[in-house]
């Protein structure tokens, strides 16, 4: 009996590769998600350097026009981390959406799979009733047949 090979081998393949992107889609999802958060991690860090540095200055006493100029430092860095911490819930979006696609993806190659194992079942379940079809023939062939059991002269 022939080799066997599936019905479905490129749509496997192609399910396959398309998991493989959306995989890689979610590794950089995840990669951005993480730049994000060191992101706004920093911005975050740097307004509390910035309110600690403001207080001291306060302590030693200091102009008005400085706490005003620092004052419009603090709101940038607050400008900053708003739209640090947008890119955040951002990127935390997109990584769901590709999380998402992956499992689909993967849904979708696993139903592709169950049917190729199905096939090589079937297959094999027909290759072993061939064999053991070419495997009577030949019991048959080889063993002398009795004809008188079955009282036929063996004369015809």
């Amino acid at each position: 009996m022939k080799r066997f090979r599936s019905r479905v081998t490129a749509l496997r393949e192609l399910r396959q590769r398309r998991e493989e992107e959306a995989l890689q889609i979610h590794a950089r999802a995840v990669r951005n998600r993480q730049a994000a958060e060191a992101q706004f991690q920093e911005c975050l860090g740097a307004l509390l350097r910035h309110q600690q540095g403001v207080q001291a200055e306060l302590m030693r006493g200091c102009p008005a026009s400085r706490l005003a100029q620092q004052d419009g430092y603090r709101l940038l860095l607050e400008q900053r981390c708003d739209e640090s911490r947008q890119q955040v819930v951002e990127a935390t979006s997109a990584t769901a959406v590709s999380l998402q696609a992956v499992l689909q993806s993967r849904r979708d190659r696993e139903v592709v799979e169950k049917f190729c194992a199905k096939e090589l079942v079937d297959h094999q379940r027909e290759q072993l009733k061939e064999d053991q079809k070419n495997l009577d023939e030949m019991a048959l062939r080889r063993r002398p047949v009795n004809f008188a059991a079955f009282g036929i002269s063996r004369k015809l």
